[in-house]
């Protein structure tokens, strides 16, 4: 096994370092010829769509936590573990480690549970993972590692690398479990495709707008005398008049991927808040195999070729909020809570618009979903010591009291109970003026760590909070009519065999559709070259892929 192990992470490893020289040559499969028995079904999807809600038959319910906490804290004869998760950017302008946050010395003190911190290097966070999960010296507890391993937490669990956690959820994280047999769908789709639960998830059981949107720089829009943007006529209307009145300055910040998701729903080919998968009426369908994605690929060539991408986006240092707000780009889609408070800061206007379309009637289905499994799981090693000490450390953020700590920070400094039992910020770090606004969730509370209960980001950051035009910026697109998240899916489990071939399927088809992505958009790679890029994709197992996440679709349908 630890062969097998090795093996397989190396080969991840090489995906990640090197492009792959392929030959174009092939059987061309597109999305149209494949799907032939299944058109009238996404046709169907695709002119009336049924909402993810109820396709799935889920009801939104909201859990309230027990009256008093199922495990007893601080946790008697205490212990201690360790913990890889990546120190955030913001975070490591104040802390070395996260031993040194209130946030966290304060977890430690109420649980009675010591915890020794991995960080990986910035930027080497999955080689560093891979490096020590090959040597056998993974922490005892992963943040993310789903991300990190080949096939996910269940081909981690099937080689050996992390444990399962079936037996001993309900003994050691109760609180957390609690919340398994209260809501149906945290359930499902916080477990495997057979039951088994091998990582711990978020919960979070409210909705919210998406944080991401198109914005621009609302002060030179009105200089212009234009109206906020809606079709991409409109905005190449705007990215003119930037390119003849803007010196030095780029109309558009494109993710340095090249793939925007927010464009990319106005095509139908994934992206928005949906992801590279989406499903129409049941129909999994995939971002590379859509004709809508040639579509986006030419207009993002045509935007490159007439000036208007910035020539540095895919290797640029600056965060397209960054790019925004400083006045290297006139527009990006990104943060709306980064742009609003950076622009606040710099003293500069900035403005969202909705999702794009190619004409202005048109209906976009590819809104964001909040499904109360929210990212960010914990695994565990498979052999650790300490997993007694781990689990109850993590189940804390699930009680009501270390919820707050979780999302608010330190008690009676930075946040109280309200009455109602639902954590308020504490008017001290509302005014403060010492920590920039931007900064102020890596500092005096954690933005990201390890998975807890969420609560929704209008009462559990300190910006949308403090300065409550912060969530109007974010929000002001939020009730549009003509957007839904008709085509969103959850996130699927997998057998030990899907997963693996997932892992390596998936390595071998991004590192080739990304690399072939840029090479399109600045012309490296005519446009004319497209059938033969759909043609490797097909070589390379995408119908393959398809189908694996259509049996998994299935499959949770009836869970």
């Amino acid at each position: 096994m630890k062969r097998h192990l090795t093996v397989k992470i190396l080969a991840l490893l090489m995906a990640l370092l090197f492009s792959v020289v392929l030959d174009p040559a092939g059987i061309r499969v597109r999305a149209e010829e494949t799907k032939a028995d299944e058109t009238e079904a996404v046709t169907d999807g695709t002119e009336d769509p049924t909402h993810i809600a109820e396709f799935i038959g889920f009801e939104a319910i909201t859990v309230d936590f027990p009256e008093e906490p199922l495990l007893e804290y601080p946790v008697a004869d205490g212990g201690s573990f360790s913990l890889f998760i990546p120190l955030a950017g913001v975070a490591s302008k104040y802390y070395t480690s996260l031993s040194e946050s209130p946030t966290v010395i304060e977890w430690i003190e109420d649980t009675g549970i010591t915890v020794e911190f991995v960080h990986p290097p910035a930027g080497q966070t999955t080689e560093n993972f891979t490096l020590l999960a090959t040597t056998g010296d993974l922490p005892d507890a992963i943040v993310n590692g789903n991300s990190y391993y080949p096939g996910g937490d269940v081909a981690a669990v099937n080689d050996g690398v992390f444990m399962d956690l079936t037996d001993l959820v309900e003994d050691y994280m109760p609180d957390y479990y609690y919340f398994m047999e209260n809501n149906d769908l945290f359930r499902k789709m916080a477990t495997t495709a057979d039951g088994m639960v091998y990582s711990i998830y978020n919960y979070k059981d409210v909705q919210a707008p998406y944080y991401m949107r198109p914005q621009f720089r609302s002060d030179w829009l009105e200089e212009a005398d234009l109206e906020v943007p809606r079709t991409y006529d409109d905005w190449e209307d705007y990215f003119d008049w930037v390119l003849e009145n803007q010196e030095d300055v780029a109309p558009f910040m494109l993710h340095p991927s090249g793939i925007e998701n927010l464009f990319l729903g106005s095509f139908e080919a994934g992206g928005g808040g949906v992801g590279r998968f989406f499903q129409t009426n049941g129909v999994i369908r995939y971002m590379f195999n859509e004709p809508g994605f040639e579509d986006y690929l030419s207009m993002m060539n045509d935007w490159w070729n007439k000036g208007y991408i910035h020539p540095d986006f895919a290797t640029t240092d600056l965060s397209r909020e960054e790019a925004l707000t400083n006045g290297v780009a006139a527009a990006a889609c990104s943060n709306t809570d980064g742009v609003f408070t950076l622009a606040k800061e710099l003293d500069v206007e900035t403005g969202t618009a909705p999702y794009p379309r190619v004409d202005e009637d048109d209906e976009y289905h590819m809104d964001i979903f909040y499904f109360p499994q929210n990212g960010t799981p914990t695994s565990f090693k498979a052999d650790s010591d300490n997993i007694e000490a781990a689990m109850k450390f993590i189940n804390y953020g699930y009680t009501r009291h270390g919820s707050g700590v979780a999302n608010f920070g330190v008690f009676d400094e930075t946040w109280t109970m309200s009455d109602e039992g639902i954590p308020e910020f504490t008017e001290e770090v509302l005014t403060q003026t010492e920590i920039p606004m931007s900064d102020v969730e890596y500092v005096f509370r954690l933005h990201t760590m390890w998975s807890k209960y969420r609560y929704g980001d209008d009462i559990s950051m300190i910006r949308n909070v403090a300065e409550t035009e912060t969530w109007d910026y974010r929000a002001r697109w939020g009730d549009d009519p003509t957007s839904d998240n008709a085509y969103a899916i959850p996130t699927l489990s997998f057998t030990p065999e899907a997963a693996e071939e997932i892992g390596e399927l998936t390595a071998d088809i991004n590192t080739y559709a990304e690399e072939m992505v840029l090479r399109f958009i600045t012309g490296d790679a005519p446009m004319s070259d497209y059938d033969g890029f759909v043609d490797r994709l097909n070589e390379l197992g995408m119908q393959r892929l398809i189908e694996l996440y259509q049996e998994a679709f299935d499959a949770f349908l009836v869970k």
